[in-house]
């Protein structure tokens, strides 16, 4: 008889379990999807940065790569520190960046380290962006596995090394915003200045915060390809995010996912918006 009872028991536990399931699956399947007249599409340039280093050297050989990448980092660095005209303050000498700043005998100095392409330890610095008015160079360090930005202020000789190239300074240069790419692990962080001078982490979104908002726009069985991104402040409490998806990879235009981060008045908490 007790035998009985447990079979009766499980059976009831399977059906509700199955209950539940297919009515989760059907919740899902409920959910609003974008029409064609809710997607904003964009002809899109991957790469943002006005400067940005395309690494063309081949590797036959250690010495060969290094003296490849050597001349090629030596012609972009120094075209662009004229052209923005800091050729007096910036400069790049053989493997290394030097960088004049006001109250420093000896310039900031970024040197590249280059024992084998696919090495761990392998990076080198390049020129990627200026923004004159605020006196704000951006430095690109590139990795094999990946890139990150130096953001280096020549009015007061600070600089500070953030993940990714998708960085972004406040209107007051109190807050920093940064952006990673990966594809299921978006991910959006608020940097902070501190009394010390650099900046901390004061938001930091979860995948799961987006991906709702990623799911309207998206086929659920199909991953799209994540090609671009665009960061606006509106002001220094408000900014735009906007990400950018290829339907198929070989296309030039994506479709634009937006979100708005604003800061509360009243908590100085940071909290993420969807717009559609």
């Amino acid at each position: 008889m007790q035998v009985v009872q447990t079979v009766v028991k499980l059976t009831r536990i399977c059906i509700v379990s199955t209950l539940l399931l297919m009515l989760s699956v059907s919740a899902q399947a409920d959910l609003p999807k974008a029409k064609m007249g809710d997607y904003i599409w964009k002809v899109l340039d991957p790469i943002i940065g006005s400067g940005y280093f395309k690494n063309e050297c081949e590797y036959d050989s250690l010495l060969s790569y290094k003296r490849c990448l050597g001349k090629s980092l030596d012609k972009h660095d120094n075209e662009l520190s004229k052209k923005w005209g800091l050729s007096d303050r910036v400069t790049r000498e053989k493997d290394t960046v030097y960088i004049q700043v006001p109250n420093r005998s000896l310039p900031l100095v970024f040197r590249d380290e280059l024992f084998a392409p696919n090495a761990q330890s392998h990076s080198y610095f390049s020129l990627y962006d200026y923004d004159k008015k605020r006196q704000l160079l951006y430095l690109l360090r590139s990795f094999p596995e990946g890139e990150g930005i130096i953001l280096v202020n020549l009015r007061t000789g600070f600089s500070q090394e953030f993940d990714g190239i998708d960085l972004s300074v406040s209107p007051d240069q109190l807050n920093v915003t940064t952006v990673d790419r990966y594809i299921g692990e978006e991910n959006i962080t608020i940097w902070q200045k501190q009394k010390e001078g650099d900046y901390q982490i004061v938001y930091e979104s979860a995948p799961s915060e987006l991906k709702a908002h990623l799911d309207f726009y998206q086929n659920r069985d199909q991953r799209y390809s994540f090609e671009d991104i665009d960061v606006e402040w509106e002001d220094k409490d408000s900014v735009l995010v906007d990400f950018y998806y290829l339907i198929n990879e070989t296309d030039d235009t994506g479709y634009r996912v937006r979100f708005r981060l604003v800061k509360n008045a009243s908590s100085s908490d940071w909290q993420m918006i969807p717009i559609k």
